[in-house]
């Protein structure tokens, strides 16, 4: 018999804890409620600014750089194309000199 009042006495008071705490969070929402309810809007205020001069600049910069790497890729490849050209020029310029070479004897 007293276990089981024990075990009521536990059960009763589990079932207040819930209870109140339903009570707390019920009282806190009707409490925004009337909080929102009794707010006045406005218009955004000046300070709300988004930073878009930065990040443009920042773009701006960036497509700079691709730019210049483009370049720099496109000389490095003229750079290259013009040494294989006098490679050409330099073969046949030394397939001459070795066939005059061989016909003076």
């Amino acid at each position: 018999r007293v276990d089981q009042l024990k075990y009521d006495v536990q059960h009763l008071q589990t079932a207040l804890r819930n209870f109140q705490h339903r009570r707390y969070l019920r009282e806190q929402q009707e409490r925004q409620r009337e909080e929102l309810l009794a707010r006045t809007f406005t218009t955004n205020d000046s300070d709300t600014t988004i930073p878009i001069d930065e990040t443009l600049q920042f773009n701006e910069s960036l497509q700079s750089a691709h730019r210049g790497m483009d370049d720099l890729i496109g000389s490095g490849t003229n750079i290259l194309q013009g040494l294989r050209d006098q490679r050409v020029t330099l073969k046949g310029t030394h397939k001459k000199i070795l066939d005059v070479a061989n016909m003076l004897g």
